[in-house]
């Protein structure tokens, strides 16, 4: 419907025109209408006489109606009538308050308009900014955009810098398949694409065919054979809004000309603008990511050849979200003879958690190399490291074995337990709940059980078992389900591939750090 505003004089207005014909008002009723109901009532009129014996009967059952009028009420209306014998005076009356109201209404379908472009135009970027995978946005982004300009086909050319710094170009189609473009060249920066590329502005025009820029380059001389058909043309930069840096460049084509509008235009600005800040985003994400995540990497050790013990490990970034950096494992020769096994994570993410763990793993290693207790490690690096996070803290679970005891000696500083699980006997979970995490605890006690040979030992960070949609003891109890299946493969690594998907399918949103210690005995001193 043309909606118009209804005040109480215009109701007041109609109802007086129900007249009897001895001249007294006649009595009347009013119902209001739902906005289906007005749209099919008043078709985009202000007021309309409703005389459809099935309509009236629909929209008032059991009345016998002898005159209605319905009248626009924003969203809604609402709907005059009388029971009893009237005049024609109020087919006049509603004739009347629609002519009144015509340009208002009108006024009011523009401004309505107008608020459904900005409406959608805000909707899609919202869409776009709370992504951070640059791939699927600008193909959304590609998508939107040529949807919302009417394009028979639009692309989006963009920016990527490789990890040795060279910049080299992509590009998203919408509208036809890929495969119509592939085998033309990228667009050069010629007289047409130049302001695009260069950042200057917009360029529309009815039929690019005829404009005084087009044709004028080597080899084409125009649009390639078997281009396909532009007249219509629209082209936008993108312009990031932090270093205007052009990012890259929508383009837009329709085979007919004079097709895109100054609201085309404004629409594709607008979407243009709302991917700019989401590449800027999407950008700095993952440069952080991949710092972080390279930074984790360098400071993840390969473990040593340890004598009777065959130990499996694996760090896995998180694959989802922006939480990367504070996990990690370490595997540490003692002077001794003897081996430590340490797990930890950073409470935290990015590059500062990443550094925090650097810094505690060798305060663990230096500790560890001087044969101190478990206790006394995680109780001195504690204390080290008091003042050194913050408002974070980390949790850590460090293990010795000492193959001339055959025992593994243990503290928790506030880490998910370990899993051990001794020959012929379910997995057992030790060293939960011990003491508090570093930089928090003061006092770490220790335990000390048997490892004899053929004895397994799991450690784990809760990204292995704890995520948004997975609550953590429902985790652990799937990880020690799954973990008699990994004692009886022939390949460790392919088997904890496996539970690692199993556990988490495919989409952990936090880091991954596993050690699987296995004491084989046979070279054993």
């Amino acid at each position: 419907m043309a909606p118009g505003p209804r005040s109480d004089e215009v109701l007041d207005a109609v109802r007086r025109a129900f007249v009897g014909d001895a001249g007294t008002p006649a009595a009347t009723g009013v119902r209001s209408l739902t906005p289906a109901e007005a749209d099919a009532v008043l078709g985009g009129r202000a007021a309309a006489v409703v005389t459809d014996p099935e309509v009236l009967a629909e929209l008032l059952p059991g009345t016998e109606v002898t005159r209605a009028i319905a009248v626009a009420d924003g969203e809604q209306g609402t709907v005059v009538y009388t029971t009893e014998r009237v005049g024609e005076l109020p087919a006049l009356v509603a004739a009347a308050v629609d002519a009144a109201t015509a340009d208002l209404a009108a006024t009011v379908r523009r401004l309505r308009g107008e608020a459904a472009v900005l409406d959608a135009l805000h909707s899609t970027g919202r869409q776009l900014t709370a992504q951070l995978d640059i791939d699927p946005l600008v193909q959304d982004a590609t998508d939107a955009a040529t949807k919302a300009t009417g394009a028979a086909f639009g692309a989006f050319f963009y920016n990527l810098v490789d990890e040795l710094g060279e910049s080299y170009t992509l590009y998203t189609i919408s509208g036809v398949p890929r495969a119509a473009f592939a085998r033309f060249p990228m667009p050069r920066n010629t007289a047409v694409f130049a302001p695009t590329f260069d950042g200057e502005g917009t360029v529309r025009s009815p039929d690019i065919t005829k404009d005084e820029r087009f044709g004028k380059n080597a080899p084409y001389f125009g649009m390639p054979e078997g281009h396909l058909p532009v007249c219509s043309y629209l082209a936008v930069p993108v312009l990031s809004p932090t270093s205007g840096e052009v990012l890259g460049g929508f383009f837009f084509g329709h085979p007919e000309p004079d097709r895109f509008t100054a609201r085309h235009e404004y629409l594709a600005e607008g979407i243009a603008a709302y991917t700019a800040i989401a590449l800027d985003n999407a950008r700095l994400y993952e440069r952080e990511r991949t710092l972080a995540t390279e930074l984790s990497r360098s400071m993840l050790p390969v473990a040593p050849a340890t004598p009777g013990l065959d130990v499996f490990t694996r760090y896995l970034p998180a694959v989802t979200g922006s939480k990367v950096g504070g996990d990690w494992f370490d595997v540490i020769r003692l002077p001794s003879g003897g081996t430590a096994f340490v797990i930890g994570d950073v409470v935290g993410h990015g590059v500062t958690a990443a550094t925090v763990m650097g810094q505690v793993r060798t305060a663990i290693r230096s500790y560890a190399r001087l044969e101190l207790p478990p206790s006394e490690v995680l109780r001195h690096v504690s204390d080290l490291t008091g003042g050194l996070f913050g408002e974070s803290f980390v949790t850590c679970f460090y293990a010795v074995h000492r193959p001339d005891h055959g025992t593994l000696t243990y503290a928790n500083a506030g880490h998910l337990p370990a899993v051990l699980i001794r020959p012929g006997e379910p997995p057992e979970q030790i060293g939960e709940a011990l003491a508090q995490p570093l930089g928090v605890g003061s006092v770490f006690p220790q335990r000390t059980t048997g490892f004899p040979v053929g004895a397994d030992l799991v450690l784990y960070t809760d990204g292995l078992v704890e995520s948004r949609t997975r609550d953590l003891t429902l985790g652990i109890e799937w990880l020690l389900a799954g973990i008699p299946g990994l004692l009886t493969a022939a390949d460790l690594g392919t088997a904890w591939d496996k539970l690692v998907q199993e556990l988490t399918r495919g989409r952990h949103d936090d880091d991954i750090a596993v050690i699987h210690v296995r004491h084989r005995g046979e070279d054993a001193p």
